[in-house]
């Protein structure tokens, strides 16, 4: 499930930092937050970063501010103070929230921060980067000279890297990727960026387009970037003209 939720600009770009990992919330006309589960996302909308997309861990409720401070602490609750007291202060000042509080209690929702649309591919590059890590696992194979990532329609981003074998049994990074997407429980790809071994964008192989093709019956829509600078993109259908398959997916 997701859930659409306004929140304040020094709110959001501390959950961006990975500064505050706990959304504080009361019931209100809008929203009851006791539905939220884990696993669940919520699409933050701020007036300056936009729109970006965080996972929901846990959800814990509380009777009170002063119960959950105690409990959950300040550190990752709040981003304006650490000041127990205070925070209390700030978060009865949003709007009914003192009132809506004392009638319904409050909730801590812990998140994890995964990807703002303004910045997608870029955050999208980073984590495809990071498992770039050339090395010999034995004397017939050798990995991380490709790194890839994948954006799945729930809003997840997966990646893979290379392993390169000495009797072509290995398996290029975008497949690699797919292939934590599915251990995952997804299958649904929106967007994937890639870099070969030279740290230049790349594009999926023949045998990795199929893979993808064969995915799901929208794959045809994947959007490949082509250029980080220009956030220039390709369709997988572009890639791959009259794939024979669309009749079976």
């Amino acid at each position: 499930m997701t859930i659409k939720l306004d929140i304040n600009d020094r709110a959001a770009l501390a959950i961006k930092n990975n500064q505050k990992r706990v959304e504080i919330r009361a019931n209100d006309n809008k929203y009851d937050y006791s539905k939220l589960n884990s696993n669940d996302i919520i699409e933050f909308n701020s007036n300056n970063i936009g729109i970006f997309y965080v996972k929901i861990k846990e959800v814990n409720f509380y009777n009170s501010l002063e119960e959950l401070f105690m409990l959950e602490g300040t550190r990752y609750t709040t981003s304006s103070t650490n000041d127990k007291d205070e925070a209390i202060k700030n978060v009865e000042k949003i709007g009914d929230y003192k009132e809506l509080i004392k009638q319904n209690g409050v909730y801590a929702i812990h998140i994890e921060y995964l990807y703002s649309e303004n910045s997608v591919w870029e955050e999208m590059a980073d984590k495809a980067r990071s498992v770039m890590n050339r090395r010999d696992v034995s004397g017939m194979i050798s990995a991380g000279s490709v790194g890839a990532a994948i954006l799945t329609e729930n809003h997840n981003i997966y990646v893979g890297t290379c392993i390169d074998t000495a009797s072509s049994l290995g398996m290029c990074g975008e497949r690699n990727a797919i292939a934590n997407m599915i251990t995952h429980g997804e299958n649904k790809i929106t967007k994937l960026i890639c870099f070969g071994g030279d740290g230049k964008i790349g594009f999926p192989c023949g045998a990795c387009r199929e893979y993808l093709m064969q995915l799901d019956k929208n794959s045809k829509n994947i959007e490949i970037i082509t250029n980080l600078e220009t956030k220039e993109t390709i369709k997988l259908e572009e890639l791959i003209p009259n794939w024979w398959g669309y009749n079976r997916v």
